[in-house]
């Protein structure tokens, strides 16, 4: 309550192993989860391969999207969108051309967009682009903040 205003959206990446409690820790903070995630398929085939000998390569990454007080979305976009990799300042980098897809829904002249975990920075970056009246990224990590810093203003 204390950083998120009373009516805002939610784009939030996890591990899908973590699901039921990750859904759990958001709608115990009064979010409002949609049933269903937000898909980045990996058409470049690159992902985790676990156990080769027992299970599949996971070539897609999912998000919760929610919402809290009664924001309507900007756009309807569809829940999922096929696109390579990017690993060019963290190894969990969401490209660009994925952040804005899904931006589309939530990201306006009005929007004031935090990413609490920026890594990349790609999210900032393309919240920007897309018009958001604000952006803050945070990173604790130095080496990942510089490099970060160092690509911000290139074009995707």
């Amino acid at each position: 309550d204390n950083v998120v205003a009373e009516s805002a959206h939610l784009i939030f990446w996890y591990s899908f192993q973590h699901h039921r409690i990750t859904e759990e820790f958001l709608l115990d903070m009064g979010w409002n989860v949609n049933p269903f995630p937000l898909i980045w398929v990996k058409s470049d085939n690159v992902g985790l391969l676990p156990d080769p000998q027992r299970g599949p390569r996971r070539i897609y990454e999912s998000a919760f999207f929610a919402s809290r007080g009664d924001r309507k979305i900007v756009s309807p976009v569809a829940n999922a969108i096929f696109a390579p990799t990017t690993k060019k300042i963290h190894m969990s980098e969401k490209p660009v051309p994925v952040l804005r897809h899904f931006f589309r829904m939530t990201v306006d002249e009005y929007s004031t967009v935090l990413d609490p975990t920026a890594g990349s920075a790609n999210a900032i970056r393309a919240a920007l682009n897309m018009g958001a009246a604000s952006a803050l990224g945070l990173e604790r990590d130095p080496e990942f903040f510089n490099r970060a810093k160092e690509h911000f203003h290139d074009v995707d």
